[in-house]
């Protein structure tokens, strides 16, 4: 469950911001803001892109590494296919959630089994879909926008549950999410940088839906 609520929230480098940043707190101003990638989403039933994922450790001098590809498909659900160091795959749908590692071992567990998938999943399809409205159920939010700069957004968690598990989200982009960067609530980071996303109209090909 933890590498999943890692996998959503999708690093990022720090912006470098102008002077006097316009800051907005509203889901109508937000959606102004990210106006851009809402275009590109609007348009598309399946987003695909790969990422880089660096996770720094109290006590460990170098981040902790990993690769892979993702996938978003609307009306679906979220892949998250890490292919560097190990082999593991994770996959997260309104009924639940299966993961899946490069021994061949699956772990599955669906959301009569653990009602909290319930919001992990709200959350992540919302975040995907940067649809504010949602998000707002669970995370104060601001964003950042300056002339010639990335906008980027600030998710801070409502709930203890969620605050338990991260401090707050930077989510990065211009015309698409370019990186997340998630401050755990312990002090550890996580930052995952997007690279390659591409939006799809036409929906999941017959391999990629029998994945989910």
């Amino acid at each position: 469950m933890r590498a999943g609520l890692l996998v959503l929230m999708l690093a990022a480098a720090s912006v470098a911001w102008p002077a006097e940043p316009v800051s907005v707190a509203n889901a109508a101003q937000l959606a102004k803001l990210t106006r851009d990638t809402a275009r590109s989403l609007s348009r598309a039933q399946v987003v695909r892109g790969a990422f880089v994922q660096q996770r720094h450790l109290a006590g460990l001098s170098k981040p902790l590494e990993s690769d892979g590809r993702f996938l978003f498909a609307r009306g679906t659900g979220i892949e998250w296919h890490t292919e560097k160091p190990f082999d593991s795959q994770f996959i997260l749908t309104e009924g639940g959630m299966t993961q899946r590692d490069e021994g061949g071992e699956t772990l599955r567990i669906s959301v009569a089994d653990q009602p909290a998938l319930t919001v992990v999943s709200r959350v992540f399809f919302a975040l995907f879909a940067l649809d504010f409205n949602a998000l707002s159920q669970d995370f104060t939010m601001s964003g950042t926008d300056a002339p010639g700069a990335p906008w980027q957004l600030a998710l801070r968690p409502r709930t203890a549950a969620l605050g338990s598990v991260f401090r707050q989200a930077l989510v990065t982009g211009d015309a698409t999410v370019k990186s997340v960067r998630l401050e755990d609530a312990n002090g550890d980071v996580t930052e995952i940088a997007l690279r390659d996303v591409q939006y799809d109209p036409k929906g999941l090909t017959p391999d990629e839906r029998r994945r989910f």
